[in-house]
């Protein structure tokens, strides 16, 4: 005799799925770590059944379910502030229904139009719509125990209103030939505020569809792959945005400074070069420190600075790339990077070999430093 299993999915959100669902939204499960990926593959296509819906959820333990925002809009807040929901609703219309979010409020609204870039606007807010988009639904619980309460309102009951604010002005279609190009530069603007790569790949599907020039010969392979790539440079900090954005520094390169008498110096002098030249690797540049201290850019001596640099070039970290020409050039310097294996290599020393020849002829020794070998006229 088998044991049935014990559904671990409480009542109320099981029936909150079957009322919406009966009230005609299409709703799918979610699940994961943090109860906001969807269980299944192609939640995306037609609407999903009430058992397509519960069956994952039941397998999984899963308390989580979402809303997908076809014909629908969301405000979706990071903060549950009372001044910041009172602007959004003051700006797009009171919304009937509202659901605190573990962290901030989701305002429900029906869909109208292109909505505006709200983070771009420095609000820590994003309206989401559409029918590749979804929010988690009322009552859902995730596992860390977040929950998702219905505070005003009840969906699919309350009349949702249509959202103000929509961006009506119709642009020229983004044209065949530069879509791909554009929709990289959406999915770098957006990387930053989405979920995860499907979110961010739902988004271009929606931009892709709204925005571009026949968009049916754009296919959906092409932008998974510009939504994986965009995550990817999300994950690895490799997002640039001006300002606003990191650069990677060597640990080796602080380690090799940290012990010198003038460490702080040099490592505030690398940083500075690494942050105005380090994205162009090999690019020469001079050093004015004249013009460095006049612009704000550090507030060092010239005698601390020189002596900072004289320690970046004896750790390897910078290199002399051009000599100095009295009225027509300065000096020129590069970034280099320490080379770790080197330093415990068994490279033999190179040492030169006097090649005799002919009575009334010299030696000539070349050396190529970037092999353990020499070469001298009349050798091989």
């Amino acid at each position: 005799m088998t044991a049935l299993r014990v559904s671990s999915l409480p009542d109320v959100i099981r029936n909150e799925v079957a009322r919406l669902k009966g009230a005609g939204f299409p709703l799918l499960p979610l699940g994961g770590a943090d109860g906001k990926v969807p269980l299944l593959r192609a939640w995306a296509g037609p609407g999903l059944t009430l058992s397509q819906i519960l069956a994952p959820m039941h397998r999984t333990g899963s308390q989580v379910y979402g809303v997908r925002l076809d014909g629908l809009a969301v405000i979706d807040c990071d903060d549950d502030d009372a001044d910041l929901v009172a602007q959004m609703e003051a700006r797009f219309g009171r919304s009937p229904v509202h659901v605190t979010t573990p962290r901030g409020r989701h305002l429900y609204y029906r869909a109208a139009g292109t909505m505006p870039n709200l983070r771009g606007e420095g609000l820590p807010v994003d309206i989401k719509t559409g029918a590749c988009s979804y929010v988690v639904g009322p009552l859902s619980q995730r596992p860390d125990g977040g929950v998702y309460g219905a505070v005003k309102g009840l969906l699919g009951k309350d009349a949702l209103p249509l959202i103000r604010g929509a961006v009506t002005a119709k642009t020229a279609p983004i044209p065949t030939g530069h879509r791909h190009v554009e929709m990289v530069k959406e999915a770098v603007r957006m990387v930053e505020f989405v979920n995860d790569a499907n979110e961010l790949q739902a988004n271009l599907t929606g931009i892709r569809d709204d925005w571009c020039e026949d968009p049916a010969t754009m296919p959906d392979s092409e932008l998974h792959d510009i939504a994986g790539w965009a995550w990817k440079c999300r994950l690895e900090n490799r997002v640039y945005r001006g300002r606003d954005s990191a650069f990677p520094m060597q640990r080796l390169a602080l380690d090799a400074l940290r012990g010198l008498p003038n460490g702080a110096d040099a490592i505030a002098l690398l940083a500075l070069l690494v942050d105005q030249h380090g994205h162009s690797p090999g690019k020469h540049f001079p050093l004015d420190f004249d013009a460095m201290r006049a612009a704000g850019l550090l507030n060092l001596s010239k005698p601390r600075l020189r002596a900072a640099r004289r320690s970046l070039e004896d750790a390897g970290l910078l290199r002399l790339a051009g000599k100095h020409r009295a009225g027509s050039r300065p000096q020129t310097f590069v970034l280099t990077r320490m080379r770790p294996n080197l330093a415990d290599a068994d490279i033999p020393l190179l040492r030169s070999r006097v090649v005799r020849k002919k009575a009334g002829e010299g030696s000539k020794i070349t050396y190529d430093a970037r092999f353990q070998t020499y070469k001298s006229d009349g050798e091989t």
